[in-house]
């Protein structure tokens, strides 16, 4: 029960935060790419990452660590919003921008992920 409160409570503060990184950045969309969507997915890889090579080395108690990852960063990250950007490119005929999107995206949260892994602890 202790688990799913603090998800709960991660959740909430994570939608929050995600939601106030759109208002924050409010349209910008340089190059026709949503720069939130891809900002908030890169820093929660980032992010994910790091907690994952923490609870490596030294082992968060599990509410906290479920708390931050599946509540706190599950409510942050959009999966499903880059998944519907990549269909509005697709139905657009936009194949350049899809590719370059999706890439980069993919790309770029991998090595946030990775990287947050070796700064939380857990070195390759």
């Amino acid at each position: 029960m202790l688990i799913a409160l603090w998800v709960t409570i991660g959740s909430a503060i994570g939608g929050l935060a995600r939601y106030g990184v759109g208002v924050w950045l409010g349209g910008a969309v340089p190059l026709g790419l949503p720069v939130a969507t891809f900002l908030v997915n890169l820093v929660g890889s980032a992010a994910l990452g790091f907690l994952i090579g923490r609870q490596q080395v030294m082992g968060l108690p599990p509410h906290v660590y479920m708390g931050l990852t599946t509540g706190l960063l599950g409510g942050f990250t959009t999966y499903s919003t880059f998944n519907a950007e990549l269909l509005r490119m697709t139905l657009a005929g936009d194949w350049g921008r899809f590719v370059a999107y999706a890439s980069v995206t993919l790309l770029a949260c991998f090595v946030g992920s990775y990287l947050g892994m070796l700064l939380g602890g857990r070195g390759g």
